[in-house]
């Protein structure tokens, strides 16, 4: 079994705070969220969620605050999440986008590429840039990550850090991002709110401190479902409120007046940390607020129905001039094995696969070696293969379909929820050869595989395309994948090359 490498070329952002701000390890991190949306229970509420304030401190602190809000995300609802965060450790003028290059954030339940499309359209507007090593040890947006994992499941991610701001960037910035609402996006302001006592040199009054700071939560945070920013801004100005994500606030409330969209607010949960740990000495602030649609102001996700699509045209795209050989009629029952292979074992069906509605004929029964990539939007969701023909390939088809979904160690195992998003493509493998030098190797016409000492890895021939790479460029990501130097591919190294089909819908 092998991944393949489109989600490999780019530089990932890895987890800061793991360990610190929430479990480290997959399975307790897994348990703690779990935990945390049961005690936090569902609000009842009516309509679609588009826009929210949630806070970031530790799960322990402000974890079943949040998880009130998270609670109320379906999995599968939001192609793309754009979350704005405060810039604790970092000076930034204006807003910061994620580096051109990065392609995803990490966190211990896996990668969330980052949407690089609206990044890019950001980076022309104005009040929008690049600064360098401001997300490296930030907490305010990897915190969210987590939460957003398990409930949302898979989505694309817009990671902004807000610092120094005017009026006028604060308009812009909302004018951006206004268009994104409804369009299966949903916009999140991370912030704290007041930071009370003297570890944060903030103490405004020293007496009746537990209902003062309620008082205070209650003001501000009302204000804020209410979209009404002067009452926010005035709370602000006249108290000092130590809020550290006001600005991704009032860019979120003006973002939702600015769209036009009729949006009723909701404070759904309200914490301090002074509560939780039974003193006030010092106290941090904590509100869950929702911005809800109607129905039809973000669609939720499609009841997965029917998967197969017998009857849909199934294209190819060879990478050479190797090609299995394959009729229309063979090319549409694997993507219905496909398919119907992917509701079967994301929906938990029991009992074995049955093959008695297709037509297995001699091609599909000779052993092929197969990858089934799984995309959302365009977006890996999901890629496993098997370089040797081992077993028919119809057989290879379904055990790679169910790896895709399930078992790719990079992300979370595919929600039902997901199906109808998922898009599918089928590479057929030619027979492997050996090649004297990596010369032999022809970017788009060879798939390649790298070998040295214990160390392997694989691209398929479409992956050095996608992402825009010379061969040198290829081999040394490729080393890299290997878990190698990006330079060990120049001695010692053994190649291999084949040609693939690769048919889609």
């Amino acid at each position: 079994m092998a991944w393949c490498g489109s989600c490999r070329g780019g530089e990932v952002r890895p987890a800061a705070v793991a360990g610190q701000f929430y479990e480290r390890m997959p399975v307790a991190l897994e348990r703690q969220v779990e935990r945390l949306l049961a005690e936090a229970g569902k609000p009842g509420v009516t309509g679609t969620l588009v826009g929210a304030v949630a806070p970031h401190a530790g799960y322990v602190f402000s974890g079943r605050c949040a998880a009130s809000l998270y609670s109320l995300i379906p999995r599968g609802a939001y192609e793309r999440v754009i979350v704005m965060a405060p810039s604790h450790r970092a000076f930034v003028n204006g807003i910061a986008l994620p580096a051109p290059g990065l392609e995803a954030y990490e966190t211990p339940l896996g990668r969330i590429p980052v949407d690089q499309p609206v990044c890019d359209a950001l980076r022309r507007a104005a009040g929008f840039r690049h600064v360098p090593g401001a997300d490296g040890n930030e907490h305010a947006v990897e915190v969210q990550l987590p939460l957003l994992q398990k409930t949302a499941g898979a989505f694309r991610l817009v990671p902004l850090l807000c610092g120094s701001v005017t009026p006028e960037q604060v308009e812009s910035a909302a004018k951006s991002l206004a268009p994104y609402l409804g369009t299966g996006t949903l916009i999140l302001a991370s912030s704290d709110f007041t930071h009370y006592g003297p570890n944060y040199d903030y103490v405004p009054f020293d007496r009746d401190v537990p209902r003062r700071l309620h008082a205070w939560l209650s003001e501000a945070s009302d204000a804020v479902a209410r979209l009404d920013e002067a009452a926010f801004q005035r709370h602000c100005a006249d108290t000092g409120d130590t809020i550290c994500g006001s600005v991704p606030i009032r860019i979120l409330m003006r973002a939702l007046q600015e769209s036009g969209r009729k949006v009723r607010g909701r404070v759904l949960a309200t914490a301090t940390s002074g509560e939780i740990m039974g003193r006030y000495d010092n106290s941090v602030s904590y509100a869950a607020i929702g911005f809800f649609g109607d129905p039809g102001a973000n669609p939720a996700p499609v009841a997965a129905g029917n998967l197969r699509k017998e009857d849909s045209a199934v294209k190819e795209k060879r990478s050479g001039e190797w090609s299995p050989g394959l009729t229309e009629a063979e090319k549409k029952t694997l993507f219905a094995i496909a398919r119907d292979t992917l509701r079967w074992c994301v929906e938990g069906r029991k009992g074995k696969f049955r093959y008695d509605g297709y037509t297995l004929t001699p091609a599909m029964q000779t052993n092929t070696a197969t990858f089934v990539t799984l995309k959302i939007a365009g977006q890996l969701r999901g890629c496993i293969g098997s370089l040797a023909p081992v077993e028919p390939l119809y057989l290879s088809v379904h055990g790679n379909a169910v790896n895709a979904a399930l078992r790719d160690p990079r992300f979370l195992p595919v929600g039902p929820d997901e199906l109808p998003r998922i898009e599918v493509d089928v590479s057929i493998l030619s027979p492997i050869r050996d090649i004297g030098s990596p010369a032999e190797f022809k970017i788009g016409h060879h798939g390649i595989i790298l070998e040295k000492g214990m160390y392997r890895a694989v691209y398929l021939p479409e992956v050095a395309v996608e992402q825009g790479w010379g061969m040198e460029e290829t081999l040394s990501s490729l080393s890299l994948k290997a878990g190698l130097g990006p330079d060990a591919w120049r001695e010692g190294a053994r190649f291999k090359v084949f040609e693939s089909v690769v048919l889609s819908e």
